[in-house]
């Protein structure tokens, strides 16, 4: 294990300024120190209490190192565990290449790219890739809202893209004199997109083919102040969204603002440039792995800077991949998840 900073307490005392330069500065830090990321890992998890991942307690001890990184032991449970033991690097062997997989990410660079920057099997850099986006998925609870809140409703196409077994695009129905075949129309996945005057922005993959009012109600709990103005388009559920802590409540429409204030075109800007980079960049994705790039668009929209200054925004990547201890959990749970239409 590298040392990135002599002096770990310097960092955790740091401003708001200060910390956010730190990590605009940590690739080349690492770079520098002949590090990787489960150093920053260390770091990080010295910023928090170090809980077991068992029994949550944080009655744990330094047990020693295995392959030159720190064990430790609960002395609660008895749980013996690394400070990779739950995070997105937890059980990857090429530790060292995980750091420019990163880079390449931040600079844009496609599967095969990163692939072949960082020498790795194409299939690998399409599970590294989902790691950092699972460990990303935590910069939700960060997202908030206030002034004026605009929602609408995104419709996309279920999608199975990438699976060996596709499934048949029409399907066979009850004889009809011109024994013709129906094409099914495509199922949907509803997405809830939010956007204030500030520049937060948040969208959410629901398990639904269409957002209802009781989406819309358990999205803004606790993520709006008591003065907010909601301000959505006019379908249903946004007509019939009700909740105590929604106060002020506008109706409106694309076209529509409501004396002169209130309107929904910020919001569907936002969903414009998703969809856009959605299907042009990537030409669409799974929608089992639909979550993990609306996260990738959230962060990449709020807290990161232009793809051009790489630098900056590998630092600000690897901070947040490496701030979510449950990270592998979201993983495994993802990639054993089947293609079932119900469980989207």
């Amino acid at each position: 294990m590298k040392k990135l900073v002599d002096n770990p307490q310097e960092v955790f005392s740091l401003t708001k300024e200060g910390t956010r330069e730190f990590y605009d500065n940590l690739y080349n830090k690492i770079i520098e120190r002949g590090a990787d990321v489960v150093d920053y890992q260390e770091l990080k998890a010295m910023s928090t209490a170090l809980l077991c991942p068992d029994c949550n307690s944080s009655n744990v001890i330094k047990n020693g190192l295995q392959n030159d990184v720190q064990n430790y032991r609960c002395k609660d449970c008895g749980r013996q565990f690394r400070v990779t033991t739950g995070t997105f690097m937890y059980g990857i062997h090429d530790k060292g290449k995980m750091l420019e997989y990163i880079r390449c990410m931040a600079v844009g660079m496609t599967l095969r790219e990163c692939a072949k920057v960082v020498g790795i099997s194409l299939p690998t850099s399409f599970f590294w890739r989902h790691r950092v986006l699972c460990a990303l998925q935590s910069f939700e609870d960060n997202v908030n809202f206030c002034g004026i809140v605009e929602l609408e409703e995104l419709l996309m196409n279920y999608s199975e893209k990438g699976r060996k077994k596709k499934r048949a695009k029409t399907e066979k129905i009850a004889k009809t004199t011109t024994k013709k075949l129906k094409i099914k129309k495509p199922k949907k996945v509803a997405v809830l997109a939010a956007t204030d005057r500030s520049g937060n922005i948040l969208f959410k993959k629901l398990e639904d083919s269409r957002v209802r009012a009781n989406h819309v109600e358990e999205f803004l709990k606790s993520r709006i102040p008591s003065d907010a103005v909601i301000c959505g388009s006019n379908k249903k559920a946004f007509k019939t969204a009700n909740a105590e802590y929604i106060k002020h409540k506008a109706i409106t429409n694309k076209n529509k603002m409501k004396r002169g204030i209130y309107s929904v075109s910020t919001v569907n800007e936002k969903i414009k440039d998703f969809a856009g980079w959605i299907y042009f960049k990537f030409h669409g994705v799974a929608t089992k792995y639909l979550t993990n790039y609306i996260m990738w668009f959230v962060v990449k929209g709020k807290y990161l800077t232009l793809e051009k200054e790489m630098i900056k925004n590998t630092g600000r990547i690897l901070n947040l991949a490496a701030s979510d201890r449950r990270a592998w959990e979201i993983y495994y749970n993802l990639m054993s998840k089947t293609y079932l239409f119900l469980n989207i």
